[in-house]
């Protein structure tokens, strides 16, 4: 039995071996090809129907034929706004579109549309591959498109049937747009109407005198073929194409896969860089056999080039100050002198949690040199304002100033609302003699840094000052106070100024309790503050922080009085906490109120401010120290430059420090920095607290 059993086994062992030994005749099961299709909008060229045939070849390539991607030009008659709908059904899975024609789904877009924001395609693609660039993309998520890169289309020209040399030739004329607000709102500013309609009838409108004139680039001019029309070679816009996709087909794509798609969507932005550039020349060419190219006359220019400010300015806010001033900065060819004019720069919170604060200096620097270039500009040439973000990390400023230092036309720095960014700042600035200026960040050691000679000068709040102030605030409530205060260079400087001047009264705080920037829980820490007895605490910090230690403030039945140092005011603070602030006394350290304020000075100013950022109030003034602190500081610039009669930094500091009268905003300036270099005085703060979310003068409290 036994043997019989082994014998089966051999057996059995002996057919398998035999088995195994055949040759495997089964052919690999080949994967199944994936179709895509991608469409082009008509206003595509050349150039993009080239691009997408490159980018089906090397996805086909690269996936080894696993992804097909058929690339159809879409007809004439076939609107954008179509073709967009159908890659969000999924009926087409790629589309390739002028950026304009998705305004209706992502308005942020449309700041690719405003007139004269690049001069060239370099400062386009700058953008493009920013974080402003990959911000627009990205907000296609929301409505099932994925966006997968933004291609140059080329500087726009106009087109019309009448001749334009003045500005005043636009006056009531009807020109065909894409359909962008802000393309409209070009014209309009233009003094011109406009209409949209389909791009395969703009040239039977212009054959029925339907419109006056249209704005395109030249490779879609020479597509309209007709002759006898005025080209004006204004280069005004630009236009942008967005490649997108399904959302879900991209989603549904295995991942290697998706990987070599991606990695096509990059050689072919590339490629296309090539292409866009020689089909250019060539639309160029036929242009010229057809229609009269006139190059725009320098007033004309002139007058048309004012619209992108007042735009930009106009829809700021609806596309959002970090995304204005992540363009604004990408755009700008670092490596670039402005050899043609004098130069002041900006290194602040631009885009970061503070952003407001930066803006609000922005636009006092801005006011000043409209009034100061409208009288001829300093030393016989014009002075622009360059700008770059730090979010208030001290690294970033460092780095900042030194691109800023390559700059051989540069007058001064202004700093911004952080006070450890700028006490980082101060062995660069010293040790190459550059002038700083500080209209906000108040740590006392950024002025009194015992450097000598000293390039720091400041129309600001002084903590050494504002601790006294903010304690005489504090005692108008109570004598017991607590401290809770931000563990960086600007808290500990406070901390020193506060400490000071309670030992003066014989006075302890009742408990002090510190913060770290970007902290989120402050239960615990406002709790030990009100156990140890605080009935009013002196709060010094930034908004973010600000918010989250009043949202737990307002959930006590009998919340202490908060005096608060001022850097709560440069951001969004006042609309993030409106709830705490129903039920928390806040009271605010300011320099200045733009709110019933008759002084004619700040009168004036604010009209200007009006005028120039499209607000209607006072009350629209946000951060207004800020501003109003830049606006003063960049007129005693202009007269200690003017003074010097050099753009030297070292002889303007010299003359900073000889200036004997400027009458400001804040105030008539007598030898403001004679002994120091500190402009403003305790004499010079008020308290203010927010109504409505705007900050109204506090008087009952004041001094």
């Amino acid at each position: 039995m036994t043997r019989m059993l082994m014998l089966g086994m051999v057996t059995l062992l002996l057919t398998s071996c035999e088995r195994n030994a055949e040759p495997n005749t089964q052919t690999p099961v080949k994967p199944e090809t994936i179709t895509l299709t991608l469409a082009l909008s008509s206003a595509s060229g050349k150039a993009e129907l080239q691009t997408a045939e490159h980018f089906a070849d090397l996805v086909n390539t690269t996936t080894q034929g696993q992804i097909s991607v058929s690339v159809i030009s879409t007809p004439t008659s076939t609107f954008d706004r179509e073709i967009i709908a159908q890659v969000q059904q999924g009926e087409l899975d790629i589309a390739i579109t002028p950026s304009s024609k998705l305004s209706h789904l992502t308005p942020k877009m449309q700041i690719l549309d405003l007139p004269y924001l690049f001069k060239d395609e370099a400062a386009a693609r700058r953008v493009y591959n920013s974080n402003a660039g990959r911000t627009l993309l990205s907000d296609l998520k929301a409505h099932d498109l994925e966006g997968l890169a933004l291609w140059p289309g080329g500087l726009k020209q106009l087109i019309t049937n009448f001749p334009l040399l003045r500005f005043e030739d636009f006056n009531n004329k009807l020109f065909d747009t894409m359909e962008s607000r802000v393309i409209r709102e070009q014209f309009d500013a233009w003094g011109a109407n406009t209409i949209a309609i389909a791009a395969n009838q703009t040239a039977d409108a212009f054959t029925q005198k339907a419109i006056d004139g249209t704005e395109n680039t030249y490779a879609n001019i020479a597509k309209l073929g007709i002759e006898d029309l005025h080209v004006i070679e204004t280069n005004h816009g630009f236009l942008t194409f967005v490649m997108m996709m399904s959302s879900r087909k991209l989603k549904s794509l295995p991942s290697p896969l998706k990987t070599a798609l991606m990695e096509a969507v990059k050689a072919s932005a590339l490629h296309h860089q090539i292409l866009v550039n020689t089909a250019r020349q060539e639309a160029i060419r036929v242009v010229k056999t057809q229609q009269a190219v006139i190059p725009v006359s320098p007033a004309l220019l002139h007058d048309m080039e004012k619209s992108f400010k007042s735009l930009l300015e106009l829809n700021r806010m609806a596309f959002g100050t970090v995304l204005v001033e992540q363009v604004l900065q990408a755009r700008e060819d670092w490596k670039q002198t402005h050899s043609d004019t004098l130069v002041v720069a900006l290194d602040a919170d631009l885009q970061g949690s503070a952003a407001l604060s930066g803006l609000a200096i922005r636009r006092g620097i801005e006011l000043a040199l409209d009034e100061i270039n409208e009288q001829g500009g300093l030393l016989g040439k014009p002075v622009k304002l360059i700008a770059r973000d730090n979010s208030m990390v001290p690294s970033r400023g460092v780095d900042n100033i030194k691109t800023f230092a390559t700059q051989p036309n540069l007058l001064a720095i202004f700093g911004g609302i952080s006070s450890p960014v700028m006490l980082a700042e101060l062995d660069f600035i010293h040790e190459n003699n550059m002038l700083m200026l500080a209209p906000w960040a108040a740590a006392t050691p950024i002025v009194d840094s015992g450097r000598q000679p000293n390039f720091v000068f400041r129309v600001s709040v002084r903590d050494e000052y504002a601790a006294e102030f903010l304690l005489k605030g504090a005692l108008n409530v109570s004598n017991n106070i607590g401290l809770l205060l931000v563990n960086n260079g600007w808290g500990r400087s406070n901390y020193k100024g506060l400490t000071e001047a309670m030992k003066k009264r014989s006075i302890e705080p009742a408990h002090l309790e510190w913060f770290d920037w970007g902290e989120k829980e402050f239960t615990a820490k406002t709790q030990h503050l009100v156990d140890q007895g605080a009935e009013v605490i002196i709060y010094v910090g930034n908004a973010v922080e600000g918010e989250k230690f009043l949202s737990v403030l307002s959930t006590l039945p009998d919340p202490p009085v908060v005096i608060s140092h001022w850097g709560i005011t440069g951001s969004e603070f006042a609309k993030n906490a409106a709830n705490a602030l129903e039920k928390v006394d806040l009271r605010v350290l300011q320099t200045i109120s733009f709110i019933d304020n008759d002084s004619p000075a700040v009168s004036s100013l604010a009209s200007k401010y009006q005028r120039k950022y499209s607000t209607s109030s006072t009350k629209d003034i946000f951060a207004p120290s800020g501003t109003a602190h830049a606006y003063d500081l960049m007129n005693l610039l202009a007269q200690a430059t003017r003074q010097a009669n050099e753009n030297s930094m070292v002889r303007i500091r010299q003359e900073m420090k000889k200036i004997r009268k400027h009458k400001g905003v804040m105030k008539e300036y007598l030898h403001p920095f004679k002994q120091q270099h500190d402009a403003l005085t305790a004499d010079d703060y008020i308290f203010t607290h927010y109504h409505d979310g705007k900050l109204h003068p506090l008087e009952q409290i004041r001094k």
